[in-house]
């Protein structure tokens, strides 16, 4: 078996060893569902999201009582209908979610390929394909997959595109980072950073660059603007959620942080609804779907103003919340010791392996776009440790750097020091 490994050319040792990764990431999801079993599927995820895909399927549309017709977007409910209309069954969602995965550790193989070299990019693979995280929640009943996925093929696609002035690369960008949105509406700050990035970065003059960023744009409303529409024939306006403006008062209120972060922000609404005068629970309980997301607009914003100081702190406490190396909501010491030993490392290895290949920053940009667009959201909203997760994997391909300089310079010492770290340059 060793002589016929050693017969092997080096494009084949490589392609061997990624599809290997690949299997292992698709059966270690698939056996750690399995043995959990559907009750736990069903019981410890978002229920609400299966709601949405039955009242699909019985023919009332993305509708939910009590949340009405655009509180959450519609790809990941409809995703979710397919097992509906099989009767239920959780495999139908567990088996394509755990391609999900596979398909991000691939992703992870192409990032790291396309930023630094093979062997990073395989790294990379290798500790997606087992980050703890990522086997416990990519076949969870939650968008954690699908975004996660979508996430990341929008930035290679973005990442490839950059060195083409065929119109194709950049439609299928577009495309995807309208998908993305579809599947979690926080996406939406990348997405529209991503135009920028694709007028300043690339090949060719300014006037080629600002045609690509026209393909993306149009790609991106073809995908976005059905759901727009839609929700203006709907609502009678061309809303990307109704729930911004109550999720922005969750976050914006005097209960915030109650409860949160120790506790699920949940709790803190809870306290928050409790805390309200009868007058505005009255008037919040009578209003629509879009009025009612416009109140709690109005009361987030009073309390902004009102409290410039305090909503300018409580916006560092939940990035720092969204980032933080302690789980939270916080879990039992078991499930907080596997969070920490998997995730600081690669934070430290992933914030290592940026300053070390700082001088690509202009390309390497379009991930701190990612980052960035996350500690937005969270200032103006919440973040729990769970919703950064999709940016882990951007962490892991920087980690894999760091890995795999390390082990150049064990192998030959100095070896690595005029190595050019990416192919970026060509």
């Amino acid at each position: 078996m060793i002589k016929d490994w050693h017969r092997l050319t080096p494009q084949e040792r490589t392609r061997f060893t990624l599809v290997a990764i690949l299997a292992a990431t698709f059966l270690v999801r698939v056996v750690y569902r399995v043995r959990l079993g559907e009750a736990d599927f069903f019981t410890n995820g978002y229920a609400f999201f299966y709601e949405y895909a039955k009242n699909i399927v019985a023919g009332k549309g993305l509708w939910l009582e009590g949340a009405g017709y655009a509180m959450r977007p519609p790809a990941y409910p409809y995703f979710l209908s397919a097992s509906v209309l099989v009767g239920g069954n959780y495999l139908v969602v567990v088996i394509p979610e755990a391609l999900f995965g596979t398909a991000t550790a691939f992703l992870a193989y192409l990032i790291g390929k396309e930023l630094f070299n093979e062997r990073s990019g395989l790294i990379a693979a290798l500790i997606t394909a087992f980050y703890p995280y990522y086997v416990v929640h990519d076949t969870a009943l939650q968008e954690t997959s699908m975004l996660t996925l979508a996430g990341a093929w929008s930035v290679y696609l973005l990442l490839r595109a950059r060195l083409s002035t065929w119109p194709g690369p950049w439609l299928l960008a577009g495309l995807m980072l309208g998908a993305s949105v579809l599947v979690r509406t926080t996406a939406l700050p990348f997405a529209l950073g991503a135009f920028a990035w694709s007028a300043l970065v690339g090949q060719g003059s300014s006037r080629e660059r600002l045609q690509r960023t026209g393909w993306i744009f149009l790609a991106f409303f073809v995908v976005l603007g059905a759901w727009l529409e839609r929700n203006e024939l709907l609502l009678g306006r061309p809303v990307l959620t109704t729930e911004a403006g109550y999720q922005f008062w969750t976050a914006q209120n005097p209960e915030t942080f109650s409860r949160y972060p120790r506790e699920s922000m949940d709790r803190s609404r809870e306290a928050a609804f409790a805390s309200m005068s009868a007058k505005d629970q009255q008037t919040a309980a009578s209003l629509g779907e879009l009025a009612s997301d416009d109140f709690f607009l109005q009361k987030g914003l009073e309390y902004v103003r009102g409290n410039p100081q305090e909503a300018l702190v409580g916006a560092l406490r939940k990035i720092a919340a969204g980032f933080s190396w302690i789980l939270n909501p916080v879990r039992e010491p078991f499930v907080q010791a596997a969070y920490f030993v998997s995730y600081v490392p690669v934070l430290i290895l992933g914030l290592l392996g940026m300053v070390l290949s700082r001088r690509n920053w202009k390309v390497h940009s379009l991930i701190y776009l990612q980052f960035l667009s996350f500690i937005v959201v969270s200032a103006a909203f919440f973040a729990h440790t769970s919703h950064r997760s999709h940016l882990d994997v951007y962490l892991i391909v920087f980690a894999a750097f760091v890995v795999e300089r390390l082990f150049a310079w064990i192998r030959q010492p100095g070896a690595g020091k005029n190595e050019s770290v990416a192919p970026i340059s060509r």
